[in-house]
């Protein structure tokens, strides 16, 4: 009989603390180092198992899950911190932060013997996670990504396999900056709309069964895009950010798209 692998958790923040209270629910065996004391308690009294840092969730891990908000925070813990190093052979490290693909290459190459590394980008919010159906898009070799499937199922439904490592991550750059876009577009067709007479509510529930749907249009139902945008714009403009510093290593201009996104790119 197969026991079932360690689950590693890094960043039990806003999106990883509901990560790990699905996978306690699922049965999972889960270590984890939280920053907060609080935070340590509460996982604790579910079942996790707390420890003093995240070299240690590594060390005790056959899967390690890290849910870190920046490419700067995930190179800070596992390679300016040492956590990879504490990996041993057979370990994978999937990551759900939303960077650059670059960074997953160095994580490839820094890695011990034996460890692989799967890009595991993210698409949805907290209470999707405790619905259990997180958007999660999966890069890397096939046995680690059908390892890491296992795990992220607690929590994510659709989990996609894409392809190479990296290719989840390429995707997932693509999908925001088609979102940032989408929403500044949808903020337009809200202001029009109400020139025109015509409430949110009313727009959002017609176009939602027409051609020009989208997730962004469907955001500013019950929301005002002026109110909506400011708190969003941080992380459009931290992804915009990431997809044209790809695309100018690669030589890609964003074209049209660019134009939309005028508004988040940096000047």
């Amino acid at each position: 009989m197969v026991s079932s692998p360690v689950v590693g958790f890094i960043g039990p923040g806003q999106m990883g603390r509901p990560m790990v209270t699905r996978l306690l629910g699922a049965g999972r065996q889960v270590v984890v180092h939280a920053r907060r004391p609080d935070v340590s308690e509460s996982l604790r009294s579910q079942g996790a198992v707390v420890v003093a840092s995240s070299g240690e969730v590594v060390a005790a891990a056959d899967v390690v899950v890290c849910c870190l908000f920046s490419d700067e925070q995930l190179r800070q813990v596992l390679l300016t911190d040492g956590a990879l190093a504490h990996a041993h052979p057979g370990t994978v490290v999937a990551s759900h932060v939303t960077g650059h693909m670059r960074l997953l290459q160095e994580l490839a190459a820094a890695a011990p013997a034996g460890v692989e590394i799967v890009d595991a980008p993210v698409s949805g919010s907290a209470p999707e996670i405790l619905d259990g159906r997180l958007t999660i898009l999966l890069g890397g070799s096939p046995d680690a990504v059908q390892r890491v499937e296992a795990v992220v199922a607690a929590y994510g439904d659709p989990v996609m396999r894409c392809g190479a490592l990296g290719h989840a991550m390429a995707i997932k750059l693509i999908n925001n900056a088609l979102f940032s876009a989408h929403l500044r577009l949808a903020g337009e067709a809200q202001r029009i709309a109400h020139a025109m007479g015509v409430g949110s509510a009313e727009l959002v529930a017609a176009v939602s069964k027409c051609s020009g749907a989208s997730a962004a249009l469907a955001r500013l139902g019950a929301n005002d895009f002026a109110v909506m945008e400011p708190h969003a714009r941080p992380f459009l403009m931290k992804d915009v950010a990431v997809v044209e510093d790809v695309l100018e290593e690669l030589g890609v201009d964003l074209g049209e798209l660019g134009e939309v996104l005028r508004p988040y790119r940096h000047p």
